[in-house]
């Protein structure tokens, strides 16, 4: 009697389409972190439609891929397998199952349907699905972020060179932007360009806010692995990229850059404290960024005549009389703790108990309180006048933020004006110049310009989509970052992209959203994700059971 031959093991094909989708997702990451950023099309005269064309052609190519990849290996596993695989991916889609996922995937599907409704209910549906008469952001390229987060977050094997290869680019972007600083357009990019525009526009990002809202991202990232990494040669490499990075943000001349250079060195400590060597390396970080300050400024005074110059924050921090003792005693301050470390401490164990962080949390919120008291006081205070010197960045009016102010009241009056289902649910993705269109000639005789956007990310989805779904984004975001934090213990360098997503959550409140750097911080946040699953099964079973405890 013959034997039967034996079954086939499922697991063998599943294995087999999670490599290749791994494979695919790894030359979706390096298109979208590496080749997206550098690519042009006609310099800065297309870069918004250049860069958005790129960007999904890129995703929809990914996903006829995937696409036909699924219909492949659902007629292998029909045919060799009855299909059990076939069945087990899609029992994923049982309630029950469903309820499992992340939290951050849960407010991410939210979000797409809070931007659908928005759009289907939105008396523009067309400029809101496409975002043709804003920055291209509509309901079609949000989905696409979307898509691009799943399929990354879901089958993406992240490594290290990934990133590396990001801040590869990300050195190329930053050169370039410092290059221009210098007024040597060594890109030639800027021919035909009107001389009054000629300081607004640098690297291949474009405009300074967008290049400045990249340049946070590749300090998140190189921050985040320069203040975890072990091996010697690799920590030097992220550390000159986070020298350059300093360097370039710093020259940007973009208030945005104020808000993630904040994020970074307010909230980093609150995973760093946790060893001395993190406190060591956060010092380093400090050191390093006033030690920037100082070189730049030294440079301004010898090539007044070949730089554009700081101005803002940067510049008082450049002209503060104590400066070069400030960067001195932050040095002293590193070396202090590195003797004290290897001498002192030496053989005991590096870890440092919650009360260092518990303290920072405290002076945080402190902090956070003497700034709100301050900007009320200049702004509802009998003496307004005592903060002349820094009104530009406390008092608020339409000239605040160069005229942020402005766009920011015309776009409040114009959502006030919505009947309710409007002011629930939006105007529609990206119509923002639409909605404030009745204020489009009166910006035109005040300013010169008119406004698209509302110059703050959170903002703008509040007007155009309404406050249900701004807060299933923000909520996105929060869950996100709370989900890497959760893991950074186990896998360290969690925090590079950690870092980038919380730089840019910063400077979003006075930025504008753009398929050019928003692109790269969906892919990022999805890296992170992606790692988060990668972590073994055994290290997440201990994280549960230790925040249960």
């Amino acid at each position: 009697m013959a034997k039967a031959a034996p079954k086939k093991d499922p697991n063998t094909l599943a294995e087999v389409a999670g490599s290749v989708y791994a494979g695919i997702m790894a030359v979706f990451t390096f298109v979208v972190l590496a080749v997206f950023p550098l690519y042009y099309h006609n310099y800065y005269f297309d870069i918004l439609k250049a860069k958005y064309k790129f960007y999904w052609i890129s995703v929809v190519v990914m996903a006829v891929i995937c696409l036909i990849v699924a219909i492949v290996f659902l007629f292998v596993d029909r045919m060799e397998y009855e299909g059990v695989n076939t069945k087990r991916f899609f029992s994923h889609f049982r309630p029950e199952n469903l309820k499992k996922q992340p939290a951050a995937y849960k407010f991410l599907i939210l979000f797409i349907i809070l931007a659908s409704l928005s759009t289907i209910l939105s008396d523009y549906k067309f400029e809101s699905f496409w975002g043709n008469e804003g920055r291209f952001s509509g309901l079609f390229l949000i989905c696409l972020y979307a898509l691009s987060v799943f399929m990354i977050g879901k089958f993406g094997k992240i490594k290290k060179w990934h990133l590396d290869l990001f801040l590869l680019a990300g050195v190329l972007a930053c050169l370039f932007g410092i290059t221009d600083y210098f007024r040597m357009d060594v890109l030639s990019w800027k021919e035909g360009v009107k001389s009054t525009q000629l300081d607004s526009f640098t690297s291949t990002l474009g405009n300074i806010n967008t290049y400045t809202a990249y340049v946070a991202l590749v300090m998140g990232v190189s921050c985040g692995f320069f203040v975890t990494e072990k091996n010697v040669f690799r920590n030097i490499w992220y550390y000159l990229v986070l020298l350059i990075s300093f360097f370039a943000i710093i020259t940007g001349q973009s208030d945005n850059a104020y808000l993630a250079l904040g994020a970074v060195f307010a909230l980093f400590p609150l995973v760093l404290f946790a060893t001395r060597k993190g406190v060591i390396r956060y010092a380093v970080v400090i050191a390093s960024f006033m030690s920037v300050i100082k070189v730049i400024d030294e440079i301004n005074k010898k090539m007044a005549e070949k730089v554009i110059g700081l101005s803002g924050i940067f510049n008082m921090l450049a002209e503060h009389k104590y400066l070069e003792v400030i960067v001195i005693a932050l040095w002293l301050l590193v070396a202090v703790l590195y003797i004290g470390d290897r001498v002192m401490m030496k053989g005991k164990e590096d870890k440092i108990g919650k009360w260092l962080r518990i303290s920072w949390l405290c002076l945080i919120a402190a902090g956070a309180a003497a700034v709100i008291a301050v900007l009320y006081d200049a702004n509802f205070g009998p003496n307004p006048e005592k903060y002349s010197s820094v009104s530009q960045y406390l008092i608020f009016n339409d000239s605040w933020g160069t005229n942020r102010g402005y766009c920011w009241r015309i776009g409040w009056e114009s959502y006030m004006r919505l009947p309710l289902i409007h002011k629930l649910f939006g105007f529609g993705p990206d119509t923002f110049g639409i909605l404030t269109w009745p204020f489009r000639q009166e910006s035109l005789d005040i300013y010169g310009v008119y406004f698209e956007s509302a110059h703050n990310e959170y903002f703008q989805y509040l007007v155009t989509m309404g406050p249900f779904a701004t807060i299933a984004y923000i909520l996105f975001l929060i869950s996100s970052c709370a989900r890497m934090m959760r893991f950074v213990k186990k896998q360290p360098w969690i925090l590079a992209p950690l870092g980038a997503t919380v730089c840019y959550g910063a400077q979003a409140f006075v930025n504008i959203n753009l398929p050019i750097a928003t692109p790269v911080m969906w892919a990022l946040l999805a890296v992170g994700l992606a790692m988060c699953r990668d972590v073994p099964e055994k290290l997440q079973n201990s994280i549960s059971k230790r925040e249960q405890e």
